[in-house]
């Protein structure tokens, strides 16, 4: 008996880390449950590596196929008419969108979207969101979903979809990824995920500073700068020192392990990047410190008792060390709510379960 196929989309030619967790965790489900999976350009060497087959276009995504997963993602986000005017990406963002429909019609194929992301803010479809995001997210052929912020579902009820929240899917991906552990050292191992631009928005230029005099004449911290694309992308809005040294290391993103491996090998990591910090403590047990993050980043922490754990955007090195890097890491995790995180990796489960129900359904 031939094996049906389900299809894998999400935003994926960029190789990013939270992106392709995402997908891969999705396939390796939906492939358990006996089903062929393509994923959407999903880079070639993790397509080969997990034994998946990845596809360039739309096209060749959804021809013959009845169902696509649409994993993960932040296709809420919101951009109103300045934005959609003077946002040079939003054109790609809105030729996607229509990509998408256009399967839904030409192909039948159906979509549904699962631990989709958005801001948890309830807008006005018309002002906020394009015209194909509005035709695709109207579709009948655009299935009931989940979400991964309780606020995305009264949004979704502008579009006329009856979705379900549970916390983040990622909370999960310790059943999925075996984590590639770096050696054991006797030193302190911070791990570190920084945006930069040209005013410093995302990172105190003295900050930085210290941190790297600290490592040039001290010897009992390693620093480890990480990224969250593959290099060969060419994204560098993230910071990274020009090279190596005894204390300072770079873990430039290569595979989902690899990257998970860093972040369970920590002792802390310290990020504005929601998704580093939530499976690094899902993994490792590895504290999560919001450095000038986003909402989202700071109301996950508050969620499990972390308040504490959201610096203070003027933050100075020194303060850093003498107030966090100087405990354990587990000290530091035991400040955590582990009840609360117990409960939303157990929740989490809840969107493969969703997407079991869709795929024996719709597949």
């Amino acid at each position: 008996m031939v094996k049906k196929t389900v299809a894998i989309w999400s935003s994926l030619k960029f190789t990013n880390y939270g992106d392709d967790l995402q997908a891969l965790a999705y396939a390796k489900h939906i492939r358990s449950l006996g089903y062929n999976v393509r994923i959407f350009q999903l880079d070639k060497g993790l397509a080969k590596m997990n034994g998946f087959e990845s596809v360039d276009t739309i096209d060749e995504l959804c021809n013959g196929v009845k169902l696509c997963i649409i994993a993960g993602g932040g296709l809420l986000s919101p951009f109103n008419f300045l934005r959609r005017t003077l946002n040079r990406n939003y054109a790609e963002w809105e030729l996607m969108f229509k990509e998408l429909y256009r399967a839904t019609v030409e192909y039948g194929t159906k979509f549904c979207a699962i631990s989709m992301g958005g801001d948890g803010k309830v807008r006005s479809p018309k002002l906020y969101y394009g015209k194909w995001r509005n035709k695709l997210f109207s579709s009948p052929n655009f299935l009931d979903g989940t979400v991964r912020l309780a606020g995305d579902v009264e949004q979704m009820k502008k579009f006329g979809k009856d979705f379900k929240y549970y916390p983040d899917m990622l909370f999960k991906s310790p059943d999925f990824f075996e984590a590639k552990m770096l050696p054991p050292t006797n030193k302190i191992r911070v791990g570190l995920n920084f945006k930069k631009n040209h005013n410093y928005k995302y990172l105190d230029r003295q900050f930085l500073a210290d941190l790297l005099e600290y490592a040039a004449t001290h010897d009992d911290i390693e620093f480890h700068f990480t990224t969250t694309h593959m290099k060969y992308v060419g994204l560098d809005y993230q910071y990274v020192p020009d090279k190596e040294s005894e204390n300072i290391k770079i873990d430039l993103y290569e595979t989902p392990e690899q990257l998970l491996g860093v972040l369970s090998s920590c002792d802390v990591f310290v990020t504005s990047m929601l998704h580093l910090g939530l499976t690094g403590l899902a993994n490792g047990k590895t504290p999560f410190l919001s450095y000038r993050g986003p909402g989202k980043a700071k109301s996950f922490l508050r969620s499990i008792k972390g308040d504490w754990a959201i610096l203070n955007d003027n933050i100075t090195f020194k303060e850093l060390r003498d107030k966090y890097l100087t405990q354990s890491k587990e000290m530091m995790y035991e400040k955590y709510d582990d009840d609360a995180i117990q409960k939303m990796k157990e929740l989490s489960g809840m969107h493969y379960k969703f997407c079991e129900k869709i795929v024996e359904e719709f597949a």
